[in-house]
């Protein structure tokens, strides 16, 4: 190589000296930036020739530059060979469909009749609330609407139209209160909306125990139509994709061969598990 200087006045002996210094400074830095931008493959072949320079001389083949060009070369090309990564997560077993119980009023637990892990038909009684103060409810209406009925009739004897209107709406006001009341009654005994297994929820030894409105108290899975959810990290989501294959090991047969399934489907937002941040992985 060749470096070209260029100077108005001329060159002199400290303008030389200068010119030198500096192609003696960027020499070396401009050889080591050409050999950094060069390609792996090309200087690996470079470094493996016999009659290979330094940049400042001297012969640069030897046996332990070869052990280590051959060493580059069987790991690029072990790079290009295709390789099996597997993620490995804690899972769980889930209904296909699942149905949660909710407490329907505001009350207390009266009675479980079930337990998670047995079966259950349509229309089975799961459990009941306590009924005490719904049935008093009850009651206050059914006697207050006696009372508007009585108060509807006698304005109706006297056929005066202001009265007669407002016992009416009193006396529909009351008949609504008692309906929902009697309502209230009926879905105070929860019962179950499909064949399935309970899969939450033991209240047999909580009887008393308050409930607030919407509360979940049972879920029922259907008993056929399962799906394994794994709870992947969040710094091993990236590679996984719908489609691909998956094993499942289940703890109670340890023994066994895993199971084969197939990723169906990846939750887009993360959750919190044990203070982890988790995908959930159909």
């Amino acid at each position: 190589g060749a470096l070209l200087f260029e100077r108005r006045g001329g060159f002199d002996t400290q303008a030389l000296e200068a010119a030198k210094d500096a192609a003696m400074f960027a020499g070396p830095l401009l050889a080591l930036k050409q050999r950094a931008d060069d390609r792996v493959g090309h200087r690996v072949a470079q470094a493996l020739r016999p009659t290979a320079k330094r940049p400042f001389g001297g012969a640069v083949f030897s046996v332990p530059r070869a052990v280590i060009g051959v060493t580059l070369l069987a790991v690029a090309g072990l790079a290009l060979v295709p390789a099996t990564h597997r993620v490995v997560a804690p899972a769980r077993v889930e209904g296909a469909v699942q149905q949660v119980i909710a407490a329907p009023v505001d009350g207390f637990v009266g009675t479980a009749q079930v337990r998670p892990g047995e079966s259950v038909k349509a229309g089975q009684v799961l459990m009941s609330l306590d009924t005490r103060e719904l049935a008093l409810e009850r009651d206050k209406w059914a006697a207050e609407m006696a009372q508007l009925d009585k108060q509807y009739r006698e304005a109706l004897s006297k056929d005066e139209a202001a009265p007669i209107m407002i016992a009416r709406a009193k006396l529909e006001q009351a008949q609504s209160q008692h309906e929902l009341a009697l309502r209230q009654l009926e879905r105070s005994t929860l019962r179950a909306p499909m064949d399935g297994i309970v899969q939450s929820g033991d209240f047999t030894q909580s009887v008393g125990m308050p409930v607030k409105r919407g509360q979940e108290l049972m879920t029922i899975a259907a008993d056929r139509g399962w799906r394994v959810v794994a709870d992947v990290e969040d710094q091993e989501i990236a590679p996984l994709r719908a489609g691909q294959n998956a094993q499942v090991l289940f703890a109670a047969v340890a023994g066994a061969e895993p199971l084969a399934f197939a990723v169906t489907r990846i939750a887009p937002v993360a959750t919190q598990a044990d203070g982890r941040n988790v995908f959930e992985v159909e």
